[in-house]
């Protein structure tokens, strides 16, 4: 989990969204990144939860209200491989 600022912001990013996404400078690696309203929504998600994959799902669902739960599932993944591959989130370990 991200330590958390004011208001549940993390300390760690600053954001500057507009309507089609969201541009994140992480303060940790000096590293800006550009994302995706809904790939911005998992991080969100990630931030204020326990990661749990039904909060993070949750994220996803206003994006793709028709989808299955196992759709979502994979929708969410695909989010977090991306957030993981940026290093804004840390990877989980493989099984």
């Amino acid at each position: 989990m991200l330590p958390k600022g004011p208001m549940g912001r993390s300390q760690r990013f600053l954001v500057r969204q507009w309507a089609d996404g969201c541009v994140i400078f992480d303060r940790q690696s000096g590293n800006t990144h550009a994302l995706d309203p809904m790939t911005f929504a998992v991080l969100e998600a990630i931030q204020d939860s326990d990661n749990g994959r039904a909060s993070v799902n949750a994220a996803c669902h206003p994006f793709f209200p028709q989808n299955s739960a196992d759709e979502l599932d994979s929708i969410a993944r695909e989010c977090c491989e991306r957030l993981e591959k940026c290093g804004l989130i840390p990877a989980q370990p493989t099984r």
